[in-house]
């Protein structure tokens, strides 16, 4: 099973199971994801996350992904960097990963971090900032 695959039947099975609970948090932060990439993914690059995946070095991935019913996780051996996929918009970013698990910096595909020109400020500084480090998915070959 690919990483799109799984990301499909983990966000399925994500949804069900928050509108069974009821976990308004959850529900809230999902409905956020989605507004985002409403609001935001028109300037975002189209990249296919099964060639990324593939690409990025994941050797074994049904045991490398992590559900936390908002954001599935794919890690890379070793758990140096991550691919978020967001469960309530279809895109995702790559973080680079502290000691502790949790996400130090979100880079661009080419693990580096996004380089933004002084120019840009507040609202402007920040949608530059998505552009270069958020994804959205395709089914494209070729995309990466």
């Amino acid at each position: 099973m690919g990483a799109k695959a799984i990301y499909t039947d983990e966000r399925r099975k994500t949804i069900h199971q928050l509108i069974i609970t009821k976990n308004i948090e959850k529900i809230r932060g999902v409905l956020h994801d989605r507004n985002e990439y409403r609001q935001f993914s028109n300037g975002w690059k189209a990249v296919n996350l099964d060639e990324y995946v593939s690409k990025f070095g994941i050797s074994n991935i049904s045991n490398s992904f992590n559900n936390n019913m908002r954001k599935i996780t794919f890690f890379k051996d070793g758990r140096q960097y991550a691919i978020i996929t967001a469960i309530g918009g279809k895109y995702f970013r790559v973080g680079e990963v502290r000691a502790d698990g949790r996400i130090s910096r979100y880079l661009t595909l080419d693990l580096k971090d996004p380089s933004i020109p002084g120019t840009f400020q507040g609202a402007a500084r920040r949608a530059e900032n998505f552009r270069l480090t958020h994804f959205r998915m395709t089914h494209k070959k070729g995309t990466v």
